[in-house]
């Protein structure tokens, strides 16, 4: 059961990291307004350290799920 949560976890963060990455990496190359002030609402920064924070939490879910499935295979 815990490593069924695990995985579940690190399919969650793979998701939100995508999210985030591809979020920011919109965000930060488009120029229109619209954007602009969805960014200032959010107070996120226009810089790429959000979607390179975005893809380390994907290749960290990655990893996580990875290790849960190598645990699997252990187990029998």
């Amino acid at each position: 059961m815990g490593n069924l949560i695990y995985r579940i976890a690190a399919i969650i963060t793979v998701a939100l990291g995508t999210a985030l990455t591809v979020f920011a990496l919109m965000a930060a190359y488009r120029t229109d307004d619209d954007w602009a002030r969805m960014l200032f609402t959010l107070g996120m920064p226009a810089s790429l350290l959000l979607p390179a924070l975005g893809a380390l939490l994907a290749a960290i879910g990655v990893a996580m799920f990875i290790h849960a499935l190598r645990a699997m295979e252990r187990e029998g």
